[in-house]
């Protein structure tokens, strides 16, 4: 029974890691359904098509990603192959028939709660923002606040303190990257860029406008 109780941590270890590495590959830009087909692929080591391969490995960012997976699930699946022939088939307590229906329920409920969409947009968004905070470039702690809208929302400035990560070289990939804030524009010795379709490069030293809620906006600066 020990082997089917491993059998179930792992299947759900091995769902969560998916919905995690999806999440992950969505903070590069890449769009839900390839993304979500990249991380199962790359855990399963099922393998690419060609066009999709190209730009996983072409981008740094992508291709750690998809090493981390396919090295967590060389792990992953042999276990779970190991631990249902233990589990099944050497002896322990209960009949094989009662170890195999309390995998087979375990498994259904599994199945049932990762398909579950909420839970699987939590899971994906957690995995989207622990990305986020790796490749988002370092920001200024100190918040200028330009307006206050209402109670809690406002127009603030964040001054980029390093050089962007790949991924987030440009104003309109930084807006798409910081889905609790909304980018307004680029303030550069001063000179203004508005963010709307805008593939400028940042540099240190720019100074983001965003509009949100102050929390929001206090969290990018202390991240």
């Amino acid at each position: 029974m020990y082997a089917v109780a491993t059998f179930l941590v792992v299947a759900v270890m091995t769902l969560t890691f998916t919905r995690l590495a999806t999440g992950a590959l969505l903070a590069t830009g890449m769009p839900p359904d390839i993304a979500a087909f990249q991380a199962r692929s790359a855990f399963s080591g099922a393998g690419f098509t060609t066009t999709e391969a190209e730009n996983v490995v072409n981008h740094p960012v992508r291709r750690r990603i998809i090493a981390t997976t396919m090295f967590v699930g060389s792990l992953g699946t042999p276990t779970l192959v190991v631990s249902v022939m233990v589990g099944l088939i050497a002896p322990g307590p209960g009949s094989t028939t009662e170890r195999s229906l309390v995998a087979f329920s375990g498994l259904l409920f599994i199945v049932l709660v990762a398909t579950n969409r909420p839970m699987t947009r939590i899971l994906t968004d957690v995995g989207r923002r622990y990305a986020n905070r790796r490749l988002l470039p370092a920001l200024s702690t100190e918040v200028d606040e330009e307006l206050t809208l209402g109670a809690d929302h406002i127009v603030a400035t964040l001054r980029i303190d390093k050089h962007p990560d790949n991924t987030y070289r440009s104003l309109s990939a930084m807006s798409d990257g910081l889905p609790d804030v909304r980018v307004l524009g680029l303030r550069r010795e001063g000179d203004y860029l508005d963010a709307t379709g805008s593939d400028v490069e940042l540099h240190p030293g720019d100074e983001l406008i965003v509009y949100g809620s102050r929390d929001s906006i206090a969290a990018l600066g202390s991240s």
